[in-house]
This record gives structure tokens, sequence and C-alpha cells, in this order.
């Protein structure tokens, strides 16, 4: 069930180009709808003036593959959430003379929806345009995790930023290396409000769909910027990190995306 949805947040949204469209829908075609239609008509609402699309660096295929499920991201940072159960937010179209077929998105795509509310952002004086590169780290903890340990695992790890000499002796904290490696900025995080797939984002439009469960994507986001490309090393350390939060986590993805195209102002929560 959706917690409240309100506050500060964003809409973060991955997807692929539908298998069973690929014969009429190509790449190109694809990417100047979201450019040119739908996130040029989402900018000019009065809930968000900005987005941002990016696409991940082990892209194979703009249909996915087992290791990219969904290479496509864009997000919509909002002051408040609450814009999206408004009639402004519902009536934004879905149906577009770019698009071949019936010209409806979800007859095209797939496409995962996450409303996600933000928690905390760090510190950053780097930062003087958006994000290149983008680390990302969801995690869904075991179901006896409270949130609060969560936290107090992320607390935790923001305290020994400030200190470097516990930063080279505790080096696994998975923060205190990404904080330290080239090209980082600052980092934010989320928590997970609601998700929908297409069956629930058909069901908002009124278009006729299917009696699909709502969808269980991990529960919390960290979102790490980076003017250059985080190396592997990096990516390498969150994933064999042996935190017993992280152990015992009955989700976890780790993803890098590159930056693709900024509309709007192009301000995210700075």
């Amino acid at each position: 069930m959706a917690e409240a949805i309100q506050g500060p947040g964003m809409l973060w949204v991955t997807s692929r180009i539908a298998t069973s469209s690929k014969d009429i829908l190509d790449e190109n075609t694809f990417l100047r709808w979201y450019d040119d239609d739908h996130i040029a008509e989402i900018v000019r609402c009065s809930g968000t003036k900005d987005a941002f699309r990016y696409v991940h660096v082990n892209k194979e295929s703009a249909l996915g593959s087992e290791a990219v499920p969904k290479p496509f991201l864009a997000f919509y940072p909002m002051p408040d959430l609450r814009f999206t159960q408004g009639d402004e937010f519902k009536q934004i179209r879905v149906r577009s003379d770019i698009l071949p077929g019936s010209g409806i998105i979800y007859d095209l795509a797939d496409i995962d929806v996450g409303y996600l509310g933000l928690i905390e952002k760090s510190e950053c004086h780097k930062k003087k345009e958006p994000a290149q590169y983008m680390l990302t780290f969801a995690i869904e903890p075991a179901s006896k995790t409270s949130d609060d340990k969560v936290n107090k695992f992320c607390n935790e790890v923001q305290f020994y930023l400030s200190d470097l000499e516990y930063l080279i002796a505790k080096c696994a904290q998975q923060m205190a290396i990404i904080s330290k490696a080239p090209g980082y900025l600052r980092s934010l995080r989320f928590r997970l409000l609601y998700a929908r797939t297409n069956a629930q984002s058909r069901a908002l439009k009124g278009l006729p769909t299917t009696n699909e469960p709502n969808p269980e994507p991990p529960t919390w986001l960290a979102v790490h910027e980076f003017s250059s490309e985080p190396s592997t090393e990096i990516k390498r350390s969150m994933e064999q990190d042996q935190n017993d939060v992280l152990k015992r986590a009955k989700q976890k993805e780790i993803d890098i995306y590159r930056l693709a195209k900024v509309h709007g102002n192009g301000k995210f929560f700075e």
C-alpha cells in the first residue's frame, strides 16, 4: 500500500522498448518522443520545472537485456509530490503522433515508475552543472530490518566520511570509498512511496488494463553524482560490501547511468 505521496521527491522512471514493438518502434523514435513530446510537456506543468534523461552505461539494446532490463532512465524532481495526485498531472498525454501503431506509449514500451520521497542530501560545493554520471544503489532490506537500523547504517557511513583517518581504516565502507573517488560530487537518499508498471499506469490514464499486482522494487535508493564515470572498482566494492544490512537484503541493485539530456531548469535539489 502506498505511503502518503507528498513532500519533496521525484518520479524515477526506467524503461525499454517492448519486444512486441521492436519491428515498429526504433530507438531514435522512442527517444524523440521522450525529449520532444513527453518530457517537454511535463516541464511545462506547474508541479515540476526540471527533468533529466540518462542511459545505462552497460546498455546493450533498447529492448533491455538480462544484465540491464530497462536501460533508459528519466527522472523528475518535484518540490511536492502531491502534484502527482492532481488533475494536471493525470492529464499529461500518453498518446503521441510521433509514435507508431496506436500511438500509446504503454502499448509500445515497458515502463516502471517509482514515487520517491527525498530523505537527505549531502552538501556539494563542486557541482556547477548537472552530473554527467550517476551511480545508484537501491536496496530492499530484510523484512525484519527496521527503518532505524537502515538509517543508522547510512548515518554511520556519513560520519566516516568526515574523518580521513577512520576512512582509511574502514576503506570497506562503501560510502567512504565513493566519496573519495575521482569526480565524486554529492549523494542523495530517497525512500520509495509508491510504484507502478504499465498495468497501473494504464489504469491511471483510463486505458484498458490487466489485474496485475503492484510491483515491489527496492525501498531505498541512494543516488551518487559524478562529473566523470565511476570506476568499476567502486561498483565492485559496493557489490562485495559485507555489512549485515546488505548481506540480508531482499533486493540490491547497483547501476551507473550517463547523462543524455537535461530539460527545463536542470535543477536536482540544488
